[in-house]
């Protein structure tokens, strides 16, 4: 037991009056949060029985919010979710600041959890209103490097680094806090390593090199290292990145810190591997996994077997490499299964917690009851829709190895393999890649759905080039002639929403075309402030009751096969209307006259009002 906790384990016992047995409790409670979330809970509950029974508002919040963060320890991600939402609602009723801020950090993570990171963003953005309004470094500096974990994460390094350098500026100014000023510089050097920028990477790397090595932050100092590691690699040297990946793994054994272990070991095995050096990246991969595997550190356990397939694949050893593979995807599915379960509960949770809240409202007003429950009913949506999101997400790997392996398997093993064997093969693969398209279609369906967008002046020939240059091959293939009319006019909107917009139009246009299929693209400008743009086809046409089953999910023109998911329309759909525009379909039914899809968009310098139908 460290020192910390056994000093609160005194203070509890010596507390003589009910208020310092309160602060007691909610001490010890928030100190073995992580430790030992369990016995964490215990206390948690007496803290804020006895807060309500002396009626100490605040500090019954604070044993809310240390309720939120053990179970969040213990994995329980529903129930946290459940806690710190009440413990959020108290903070505001009461505006306990100090609270509020902690409530949306706890909050912020619960949504990092089940793949929502606007929503995290948001969270942490208002937590770090909160620390300036409280003028506290340490709160500013946290929340900043919460802003640009979640840049990180999604791959915008710049702003990840503006905010990291923020933050960095506000724990230089202020005296204490070592271990996280080096945490920080290490978030600054990943990101300086991701970015390439290997100089730079190299000089915050020893920075938070020296003062880890001064504060005796063994865990610190070995990250340090693998960063400076890392970013030799980077810069070609492979002598000094070899020397720092030796003594980063020296160093954290010392710590005895196992995860990191790992992480370091898979580095170096990358390092190795990319220098020729296969059977040194075999040995320290198998050593990471032994320490994985005692952890039951699935999601690493499942990189390692990934980066094992690659060296055994270098090596020539594809039995070996298949059976890695193999249990990547165990894992991987397992992983996928966990965090599912947990977004389903934590959706539940969430739905749960709200209709409370509204049931409690009905007896006080019934209208602003329906209104919150029509918010919340949105806000569900937008929850399921992020998870959707994420499991496209999660689905890109699999699909990814079934691509990768099964050509390379067609590529060891095409002139050796019988005729109907190989056109098994090759139909295998263009199912994985049709897989792949309509796990891209639902991603770009899902973005189209969140994000927000302030419609900008587009050059719309441009736009019309790279999607015409995008549906060329299939063009080719189909035999196609494509026809534009005119100049198109520019107009309001975002270029690569509507170059998916004209991508999937003209791509219909192709696979319900004539023979061959003859696409007409045109525009024209309307009376009512508008540019309408048309993709004409010489197909069969759609009959009315056709039309209206359009631009819903999953349905197809036709009966006939064509390849296609179904999703190009109702992604066009939702382009449009979020850019303020309307989508269209004429047709008379009649073969060979064709259809004309289109819609519209905002002319530039125009003050019209929205289309109305």
């Amino acid at each position: 037991m460290s020192n910390a906790l056994q000093e609160r384990e005194i203070a509890l016992q010596r507390a003589s009056t009910s208020e310092e047995k309160l602060t007691a409790l909610n001490l010890l409670a928030e100190a073995l949060c992580e430790v030992d979330p369990q016995r964490s809970l215990t206390f948690c509950e007496e803290a804020y029985q006895l807060a309500r029974q002396l009626g100490d508002p605040e500090n019954a919040v604070v044993a809310l919010l240390n309720r939120a963060w053990a179970e969040y320890c213990k994995a329980d991600y529903s129930s946290s979710f459940m806690s710190v939402q009440e413990g959020l609602r108290q903070a505001r009723t009461h505006h306990f600041d100090v609270q509020e801020f902690d409530a949306l950090t706890i909050l912020g993570n619960n949504y990092i959890i089940i793949g929502n990171r606007a929503d995290a963003l948001q969270c942490f953005t208002e937590a770090l209103t909160i620390s300036k309004r409280l003028e506290n470094p340490r709160r500013m500096a946290t929340a900043l490097s919460n802003i640009g974990q979640e840049y990180s994460k999604i791959g915008d390094y710049k702003e990840a680094l503006n905010h990291y350098f923020q933050a960095l500026d506000i724990m230089r100014s202020t005296s204490g806090q070592p271990i996280v000023l080096v945490n920080i510089l290490l978030n600054i050097t990943e990101n300086m390593n991701s970015l390439q920028l290997s100089d730079e990477a190299i000089t915050f790397a020893l920075d938070s090199l020296q003062i880890a090595q001064r504060e005796n932050y063994v865990v610190g100092e070995a990250m340090s290292l693998l960063n400076l590691g890392n970013a030799y690699n980077t810069k070609g040297d492979a002598t000094n990145a070899e020397m720092y990946y030796e003594q980063a793994l020296a160093r954290i054994h010392e710590a005895n810190a196992p995860i990191y272990e790992g992480s370091i070991l898979q580095d170096r095995a990358l390092f190795l591997l990319a220098q020729g050096n296969t059977a040194g990246a075999l040995t320290n991969l198998l050593h990471a996994l032994d320490i994985l595997k005692g952890l039951d550190a699935k999601p690493e356990m499942a990189d390692a077997h990934q980066h094992l397939a690659r060296v055994y694949q270098q090596m020539g050893d594809f039995a070996a490499a298949f059976n890695q593979l193999e249990h990547y995807q165990e894992l991987h599915e397992q992983v996928f299964n966990e965090q599912a379960d947990n977004r389903q509960k934590t959706l539940q949770a969430l739905y749960e917690v709200e209709k409370a809240r509204l049931e409690a409202e009905t007896q006080f007003n019934q209208n602003l009851r329906l209104q919150n429950e029509i918010q919340q009913s949105e806000k569900i949506i937008a929850e399921l829709d992020a998870y959707a999101d994420n499991v496209a997400h999660d689905l890109r790997n699999p699909i990814g190895v079934i691509v990768g392996f099964g050509g390379l398997i067609e590529m060891n093993l095409e002139n050796t393999l019988d005729e109907d064997n190989l056109s098994h093969l090759k139909n295998l693969l263009a199912a994985a890649d049709k897989m792949n398209d309509i796990v891209e279609a639902l991603l770009t369906l899902a973005r189209t759905r969140q994000e927000a967008i302030m419609p900008q002046v587009v050059n719309m020939p441009q736009v019309l080039d790279e999607a015409l240059a995008r549906v060329q091959p299939f063009a080719t293939k189909r035999g196609a002639r494509i026809v534009v009319e005119g100049t198109l006019p520019n107009a309001m909107g975002n270029d690569s929403w509507l170059e998916e917009a004209f991508v999937n139009y003209i791509n219909n246009a192709i696979k319900y075309g004539g023979t061959p299929p003859v696409v007409t693209i045109s525009a024209a400008a309307e009376a009512n402030g508008f540019i309408r743009y048309r993709v004409h086809d010489n197909g069969q046409g759609v009959d009315a009751e056709a039309q209206r089953l359009l631009f819903r999910k999953f349905e197809r023109l036709g009966q006939h096969k064509i390849e296609g998911h179904g999703l190009g329309l109702t992604i066009v759909k939702n382009i449009v209307e979020k850019l303020g525009g309307q989508i269209e379909v004429e047709s008379s039914g009649i073969p060979g006259e064709g259809s004309t899809f289109s819609f519209t968009l905002r002319a530039p310098n125009t003050t019209a009002d929205p289309y109305q139908p």
